[in-house]
């Protein structure tokens, strides 16, 4: 005969499988997680030379400056650093990514083409290279500049550059589907009339996405960098301002993931303004509350032997209802730094795991 307590645990186990077996099939088809992320992929370069030269006007000094740059962006070799980001999107597995700075190089030479490095494509072909292919759903042309480049020999090249912020989602996946792609630049640009050498755009990309029956908007963005001149910061602001009224105009809920260049951790001005008269809800504060989550910092040439983080430019932060129940800083430890031998950007990515 069985004892007592065993049957009080049979009878125990009875009432919980029948209570398991009769409850709402609701809850199986409730709201599914979708894991977001964002990362800033690096020019390669320090670019504040090249700026200086531009804004000096000395074409000597800008072929110069350029030429450095150019041989900084080989050091910091994206064919190299890049398989570490695809290692660790391998890992975290998101949904959906928007990357920034994901810029195109074309050398020009007298007899045509010299070289391209377009790390838009590099990185769509290591992601499938290490069996998680995604494509580019949305993407947009942001700023474009050709700049003299003296090659080995002493000859004069042309580099144009043509910077992109583009959205990347899962090939072929069941749970998200995407659709609607849209992407714009901002009317208010940094630009020869406020004293800049060039024209400077800065723009989004966004997609539809639908989440198991959960729809919602997935956009990514590059708002222009205020933090070396304060005159800068009104520019900033209007394209932070055009880019939340944009899309709630649409009525749907939204994630913004980017590269914001205002520091969620010391709440500069445009963080404010994102979190506090446009609403957003800033998805790293709602799991990790008043945790640095710093992703800027590394050097230019991407060596520096340990972390020098100071900033948290990179932001998931969005609009409706979301339950965010993860937010992680990734590619920021000295793991991140073996592979390669350097940092994979000079930014950390975010990755966020939201219940729309």
């Amino acid at each position: 005969m069985k004892s007592r307590s065993s049957l009080i645990a049979f009878f125990a186990a009875a009432a919980a499988a029948l209570c398991l077996a009769t409850a709402p099939a609701a809850s199986a088809d409730g709201p599914k997680p979708v894991k977001v992320m964002t990362w800033n992929l690096f020019y390669g370069f320090d670019d504040g030379p090249v700026i200086a030269a531009a804004m000096s006007g000395n074409e000597a000094a800008i072929a110069e400056a350029a030429t450095v740059a150019w041989g900084q962006i080989h050091a910091t070799n994206f064919h190299r650093r890049v398989r570490d980001i695809a290692l660790r999107v391998r890992l975290e597995a998101p949904d959906l990514i928007g990357v920034q700075e994901a810029v195109r190089y074309t050398q020009m030479g007298s007899a045509g083409i010299v070289e391209t490095l377009d790390h838009l494509e590099i990185l769509v072909a290591a992601l499938r290279e290490v069996g998680i292919p995604y494509e580019v759903v949305s993407s947009v042309d942001t700023l474009a500049i050709d700049l003299p480049v003296l090659d080995a020999g002493g000859n004069l090249t042309m580099v144009s550059i043509q910077d992109r912020v583009a959205v990347l989602a899962r090939s072929s996946h069941a749970k998200v589907a995407v659709s609607n792609p849209q992407s714009d630049i901002y009317q208010v640009i940094l630009g020869p009339d406020v004293g800049f050498p060039f024209p400077l755009p800065q723009g989004w990309a966004s997609v539809d996405v639908n989440a198991s029956g959960h729809r919602f908007r997935f956009v990514t963005t590059h708002l222009e960098d205020a933090s070396a001149d304060p005159a800068v910061l009104p520019i900033q602001e209007a394209q932070a301002v055009e880019l939340v009224n944009r899309h709630a105009a649409d009525g749907l809920p939204v994630v913004f993931a980017g590269d914001f260049n205002t520091d969620g951790f010391r709440k500069w001005p445009t963080y404010k303004l994102l979190t506090g008269q446009l609403r957003l809800t800033d998805a790293w504060k709602a799991v990790n509350h008043n945790a640095p989550g710093l992703t800027w910092g590394q050097s230019p040439d991407l060596l520096n032997p340990f972390p020098r983080l100071t900033q948290r430019l990179d932001l998931v932060l969005f609009s409706g209802r979301f339950d965010v129940t993860d937010a992680d800083v990734v590619g920021a430890t000295l793991l991140d730094r073996v592979p390669a031998g350097m940092w994979p950007s000079d930014h950390a990515g975010v990755v966020v795991t939201l219940v729309p």
